[in-house]
């Protein structure tokens, strides 16, 4: 009687199981690693353009943006950015330039939901502030200078026809919209006399020397922008923001606001 003999199917040698294995994890690594860098390329656009819209800004402003983390591709998977940082150098903001950085927590992609806060801080130079102090009424926008933590103020008051100099410094402090210039100290000649000794010999011959200066900035900016800080630097005018989650989608928020609506 023939014995019959079992035929098995030849096994897959471990060596050549081990090496598909890895090559198909490397190919998995390189489809990640190749949507990470998209995420990195085209977020970062999209958060851009989404500003530039929300603002109001030319479509040309050159705007950096930053995404903090690890790893995009799974935040932009969830569709919430744990921060976000922008920067933008130059931007014209009905008529006063100035630049800009911006950062925002807990920011949604892709819904309209609210981020958790935002803040701004605005920085004029000294050529930027003069243009703005320029549309003060009064002011002698071309007499100052900045010489932190104060503003420096050189200009003149007329006594019985002649043209007294005087050099004025003036603080400043963030107020319902507005940045408030106050004087702190005069010098006459190569004395230097507060403001309150000088209103008590002078009075009003000084006239608008001993008066605060309002500059409204809350007429240049988004109504969601609401002013809270402001500090004289070195590099200028230092002006600090909460920004309202409303601008990037309510056109009331996006709108310009005025000093009015900030009291």
């Amino acid at each position: 009687m023939a014995t019959v003999t079992e035929v098995r199917p030849a096994r897959r040698p471990p060596r050549r199981r081990a090496v598909w294995i890895v090559v198909t994890l490397v190919a998995v690594v390189v489809v990640l690693v190749a949507a990470e860098i998209t995420a990195r390329i085209v977020a970062p656009q999209l958060i851009r353009d989404r500003i530039v819209e929300s603002a109001g800004l030319p479509a040309d402003q050159q705007i950096d943006v930053d995404i903090p983390a690890p790893l995009l591709l799974p935040l932009l998977v969830v569709g919430q950015l744990p921060e976000i940082r922008l920067t933008a150098d130059d931007v014209e903001l009905n008529g006063i330039t100035a630049d800009v950085d911006v950062t925002a927590q807990d920011v949604p992609m892709y819904r309209d939901a609210d981020w958790s806060g935002a803040s701004a801080t605005v920085v004029l130079d000294e050529a930027q502030t003069r243009a703005l102090l320029s549309t003060v009424d009064g002011f002698p926008a071309d007499a100052f200078t900045l010489k932190a933590p104060e503003i420096a103020l050189d200009t003149s008051f007329p006594v019985f026809g002649a043209s007294v100099p005087v050099g004025v410094s003036l603080s400043a402090e963030a107020r319902k919209g507005e940045i408030v210039l106050s004087p702190t100290s005069f010098r006459l000649g190569d004395a230097d006399v507060s403001a309150d000794a000088l209103r008590q010999q002078l009075g009003p011959l000084v006239g608008s020397l001993l008066e605060d200066w309002p500059v409204c900035v809350a007429q240049y900016l988004p109504k969601a922008m609401t002013l809270t800080g402001v500090a004289i630097e070195d590099r200028g005018i230092v002006a600090d923001f909460e920004v309202d989650s409303a601008i990037l989608r309510d056109p009331a928020a996006q709108a310009t606001g005025s000093c009015a609506d900030a009291s």
